[in-house]
């Protein structure tokens, strides 16, 4: 008999459903599992490049634990780095290292390059064949879900089909038990779980929806003819996850579901907050979506707990978000969906989608209009336009010749630097300019005749970069913007001299400055 154990790697994600959920496979499976969890996100969700000295740290871990094989799990952002510590560890390991996750599914032959196994499909089953049949010294060559190098040849095995009863997975794994932490060089223990004050967890896999710029538009097809692809755990499972989450980690005060939408399924919903507010009655965060959510799920959700919810707008120009991002909504759902939310006094937070080169400047107006017709208050999440591998939107903007291949995100690398940016100076200057009003549409203290008189005003849009610099000093505290105002005028007459504005300027410029706030 061969040796037992495992190592599984997360990158800059301590919370890696993935990782935890195999951990958990693995070890119910009766193997010794270790996971490492190679840096962390900043508090921005950016991520700082790791030096010479924490890949060596992690490698020396490697080395130390004489794992059966190293399981990575692999997202496009970081392919380059995955490709690098597999380089490393191949120099230093006589181990197998086999990527797994959303990249490798979607481009097996260029990751099979790199690594000695890839795994194409859900990786529960595979990995436990694999560490199975490792440990008793039997041959690897048929598991299905796994491509294999061998002798410079690639053996491609069939894929699996979809696992549908999720209820049969074990819970994934978020204890700090045989869990390492590699951060500024050092190999540290992960940060005590017992501590935790919120939970995360999933109840579905598969999105129900198709949108053309995300990975599950290629994942649904490389899964076609194998099972349903969206499936959802019972609410048995879901809450008797919750009831031991609450008993194991005690200072648990907030629950976190991250399926991609939460709201897809009204009786599902029925039940689940009927048997949430009896067992687990935490307040908790969603993802919703405005083409399917009704007044009666905000209504059972919030009874049940909901605090915070979450909604894609994407943008406000319908003919981007139906042509192009194949999202179907249209602007009438987003503002239904938004009043509901705020009749119910949710917490609300909007995505939308920036620096896409098929927007233009009318467009992009769409999305400042949709936004002032939002009731505040509400959060905005503007993200960047990321170009994930052989996506519809990605495959149409390479065939347009809007992009180049390196700007494909595997290549690129752009959410290293930037996931949610608001105030960007990094922006080109339309951009920047409609980031700006952007920001300001949602703040409740601005009122809506200034943000669109502003919007209409060439002298500002001229001077963006100083007008974003002059937000994010003001951004801590955004106050009514009120004629007369001692402290307003001197305000502006900062922002006059920022912007250089002509004194003459900046007198007709206080003279548009509304004399109060009226709600949106």
């Amino acid at each position: 008999m061969k040796k037992r154990n495992v190592v599984l790697i997360a990158l800059y994600d301590l919370n890696s459903f993935p990782v935890c959920t195999l951990h958990a496979s693995l070890k119910e499976a009766g193997f010794s599992v270790n996971s490492i969890f190679f840096k962390q996100l900043n508090p921005n969700n950016t991520m700082d490049s790791p030096t010479t000295n924490e890949v060596k740290a992690l490698i020396k871990l490697i080395k130390d634990l004489e794992p059966l094989f190293v399981g990575i799990s692999v997202r496009s952002t970081l392919f380059k780095l995955a490709s690098k510590i597999t380089e490393e560890i191949k120099k230093e390991v006589d181990t197998l290292v086999i990527w797994g996750g959303v990249h490798p599914i979607i481009r097996p032959i260029q990751s099979i390059q790199f690594t000695d196994i890839v795994c194409i499909g859900e990786g529960e089953k595979a990995v436990v064949e694999l560490a199975t049949k490792l440990s008793s010294g039997e041959k690897i060559d048929n598991i299905r879900n796994l491509w294999i190098k061998k002798n410079d040849k690639i053996i491609k095995n069939d894929l699996r089909s979809l696992i549908q009863n999720l209820d049969l997975l074990p819970f994934p794994d978020f204890s700090n038990k045989n869990k390492f932490l590699v951060e500024n060089g050092n190999v540290l223990n992960l940060p005590d779980s017992e501590k935790k004050t919120s939970y995360w967890l999933m109840t579905s896999r598969g999105c129900p929806f198709n949108c053309a710029y995300c990975s599950n538009n290629i994942l649904r097809m490389t899964y076609k003819g194998k099972g349903k692809y969206v499936r959802r755990r019972s609410v048995e499972d879901v809450i008797k996850e919750l009831v031991y989450a609450k008993r194991k980690y005690k200072n648990v005060s907030y629950i976190a579901f991250e399926d991609d939408v939460f709201t897809f399924d009204i009786n599902w919903i029925r039940k689940f907050c009927c048997q949430y507010k009896k067992t687990v009655n935490l307040p908790f965060f969603c993802y919703c979506h405005p083409k399917i959510t009704s007044e009666e799920m905000i209504r059972l959700l919030k009874d049940a707990g909901a605090k915070d919810m979450t909604m894609g707008i994407q943008t406000g120009s319908e003919k981007i978000r139906h042509k192009y991002f194949k999202r179907y909504d249209t602007n009438e759902d987003i503002i239904r969906v938004g009043q509901i939310l705020r009749k119910y006094k949710i917490n609300c937070a909007y995505d939308v989608i920036m620096d896409n080169p098929l927007e233009t400047s009318k467009d992009k107006r769409e999305t400042f209009n949709l936004l002032l017709k939002l009731p505040k208050p509400f959060e905005l999440h503007t993200h960047t336009l990321t170009h994930f591998p052989e996506t519809e939107l990605t495959n149409l903007l390479l065939e347009k010749k809007m992009i180049s291949e390196n700007e494909v995100e595997d290549q690129k690398q752009e959410s290293y630097k930037r996931w949610t940016p608001t105030l960007d100076l990094r922006r080109d200057n339309d951009d920047l300019f409609w980031d700006n009003l952007y920001y300001l549409a949602k703040q409740k203290y601005v009122s809506r005749e200034f943000v669109i008189w502003l919007s209409h005003n060439s002298l500002i849009k001229k001077h963006s970069k100083r007008l974003t610099l002059l937000l994010r000093l003001m951004s801590a505290n955004i106050y009514t913007i009120r004629r007369g105002s001692k402290i307003d005028t001197a305000r502006w007459y900062i922002i006059s001299s920022l912007l250089k504005i002509p004194k003459y300027l900046f007198q007709r410029l206080q003279a548009k400055i509304p004399s109060r706030t009226p709600r949106v």
